[in-house]
């Protein structure tokens, strides 16, 4: 209980501070200003790092992130309107997390929430092909996105929380493969059929959707059927110019999926 005074203390210390920063912050800022941002980012889950008071790579792709998905234009600056944004996301988690402490179930189960089963969650998001970002215990926005994407992918009333179908179907899932040929480590990239340019099929004719990852044949035959941690099961089907060597795209249902994805560094199995 004393755990939970504190984290209710610090989000009610920092809906409070409502006059810490008054310009515009960015990239190479520092100062107190630079923490405060960092504070809120860290509360609401979207920064998994120190409030350091330096606005580096990992403060800014935060922010990018967190203005993505509030509508925000996707600067990666902290200007007013992204201020006030984060202050009003930030009473809603504090709402949350005082919801939590009078719960009767301690049970993990909506945004706000923190723990292991919060990573337990996460992680099974991931496994499942519905990234929630970091697995870091934290119910923040990506988690809720990645949940109400599974949701609606499996024919659920798409809430955002975690109800007992939820989690049945989640259980189900199939995690990381005991069985595979090889493991590789690659640079991954998404994309979907409603990019612009793009064709709406793969290059061994199917409907582009989720499941389906475009490879350098030399490298993984199509027809391969592979794991890639972070997206889930799927099979290599379509081919691209930009993807040569230890490259792989990762076909996602949507534009703004593709977009949130960015380029990351996955573990691929081949499966067979």
């Amino acid at each position: 209980m004393r755990k939970l005074r504190i984290v209710t203390v610090l989000l009610t210390f920092l809906m409070a501070c409502t006059s810490v920063v008054l310009a515009d912050v960015g990239r190479g800022d520092r100062g107190s200003e630079v923490q405060f941002v960092q504070r809120l980012m860290i509360t609401q889950g979207y920064l998994v790092d120190t409030a350091d008071g330096v606005f580096g790579n990992n403060t800014e792709y935060a922010v990018r992130m967190f203005q993505k998905q509030n509508g925000l234009s996707a600067t990666g600056k902290v200007d007013s309107d992204t201020l006030a944004a984060m202050k009003e996301n930030n009473k809603k988690f504090a709402a949350a997390q005082q919801s939590r402490n009078v719960r009767n179930s301690v049970e993990v189960s909506r945004f706000g929430d923190r723990g292991r089963s919060v990573s337990d969650l996460q992680a099974r998001l991931a496994h499942s092909g519905f990234s929630p970002g970091s697995i870091d215990g934290i119910f923040g926005n990506g988690t809720a996105n990645a949940l109400k994407r599974f949701q609606k992918a499996n024919g659920l009333t798409v809430t955002g929380e975690v109800d007992s179908k939820t989690m049945e179907l989640l259980a189900k899932e199939r995690g990381i493969p005991t069985e595979y040929k090889k493991t590789m480590t690659m640079n991954a990239t998404a994309y979907s059929a409603y990019d612009p340019g793009n064709s709406s099929y793969t290059a061994r004719g199917n409907l582009l959707k989720r499941g389906y990852v475009s490879v350098d044949p030399d490298v993984i035959p199509l027809g391969t059927a592979v794991y890639v941690e972070g997206y889930g099961y799927a099979v290599a089907d379509d081919t691209g110019g930009d993807i040569i060597g230890n490259r792989i795209d990762l076909a996602m249902d949507s534009h703004g999926e593709a977009i949130d994805f960015g380029r990351q560094t996955v573990k691929v199995y081949i499966l067979e």
